[in-house]
Parts: structure tokens; C-alpha cells; sequence
């Protein structure tokens, strides 16, 4: 009696497993959410070297060939446009000002520590043994390059600027009070 009675709950099990089954593969697909439950396409942001001239884009990517462009900003100073392009280049920042024709007014490009000219190392070593250079960037405007360097550990001094023979830039009161304030905007935009 008990065979008789596993074997028809085995039977009755079997059929239920098998009407499950058939009910899970005829049910409705599901469908689509209701547009307003659909996530609204995401804005592309705005390509920034769609702001440059075509003569400033042209020599740029003509001299940079594998640079990303970060930022493109017109500027006027004294009646004078100019173009400042923001960019990186195997990893290392590199900010240029260009007139509207494609020339190159300046450059200020990062460089890496290790690559700076020996008699740059050594002046800094001897007016700063305990200095650690965190930034190194070439700054180039005309013909003339100079290194400014961000050091840490080299008291109240902050950054100094060097010839490429080692020797101490005066800073220019009107050029240095422009750029902090420019590098000072520069982090606050990019802290938002």
C-alpha cells in the first residue's frame, strides 16, 4: 500500500513539475518600461576644440599630434585676442596661448623631474638640500625657456623659477599676481 501510495505522489509530482515548466515558457515576455521610467539620453559634452579657430587648431594638432585637447578659452588683454589651449600628452599637462593667426605666443609644458637640465638639479640642491621637487614645467615664451618648480620641504618657499643654467628668475610682480590668480581659478574649476 505504501508503494502504491509514493508512486502516486511521484506521479502527481512529475506532473506538477512538468505543468510549471510549461506555464514559465508561455508566459509574456516583459515589456518595455513606460517612457517616463526610461532613462533620458545623457548630453555629450561640448568638444572644446570646436571653440579654436581653424589656423590655432591646425598648428596645434600639427605640433601635437597625440595631445588630448582639455580646454580651448579665448582671451583678450589689452585689445589683444588670444587663444589658450589646455591639453595632455602621454600623460603630462601642456597649456599654450596662440594668436588667432596659429602662432605660438607661450607654452607651459609639464616635465618630468628626471629630465631637467643638470644645472637646474644643482642649484636647487644647493639653495634647498632638504627641497623635493613635486611639479617640474618648462616655460617657454619667444625664444627664451625657463623651469618653474613646486618644491616641498624647502621652508616657505613654494616654487621658484630657474634658467636653464640654474639661475634665479626675478619674478615679474604684474605677469606673477596674473598667473596665481589664473591657477587659483583653474583649481576651483576643477574642484567643481
Amino acid at each position: 500500500m505504501r508503494l502504491v501510495r509514493v508512486s502516486a505522489l511521484a506521479i502527481a509530482f512529475s506532473f506538477a513539475v512538468t505543468a510549471l515548466a510549461a506555464a514559465q515558457t508561455s508566459a509574456k515576455p516583459v515589456q518595455n518600461p513606460p517612457a517616463a521610467v526610461k532613462a533620458a539620453p545623457v548630453a555629450k559634452a561640448e568638444d572644446p576644440a570646436a571653440k579654436l579657430p581653424k589656423a590655432v587648431l591646425d598648428a596645434f594638432k600639427k605640433a601635437y599630434p597625440s595631445a588630448v585637447i582639455k580646454n580651448a578659452a579665448e582671451e583678450k588683454e589689452d585689445g589683444k585676442t588670444t587663444w589658450e589651449v589646455e591639453s595632455t600628452d602621454n600623460g603630462l599637462a601642456r597649456d599654450l596661448v596662440y594668436n588667432p593667426d596659429g602662432t605660438v605666443v607661450e607654452i607651459e609644458e609639464e616635465v618630468a623631474a628626471a629630465s631637467l637640465p643638470p644645472a637646474v638639479g644643482a642649484a636647487v640642491k644647493a639653495q634647498f638640500p632638504k627641497a623635493t621637487i613635486t611639479k617640474a614645467e618648462k616655460l617657454t615664451k619667444g625664444n627664451v625657456s625657463n623651469f618653474e618648480l613646486t618644491l616641498t620641504g624647502a621652508g616657505t618657499v613654494k616654487s621658484v623659477e630657474l634658467t636653464p643654467e640654474g639661475k634665479a628668475v626675478p619674478p615679474a610682480k604684474k605677469d606673477n599676481d596674473k598667473e596665481e590668480k589664473e591657477d587659483a581659478v583653474k583649481k576651483d574649476v576643477k574642484k567643481k
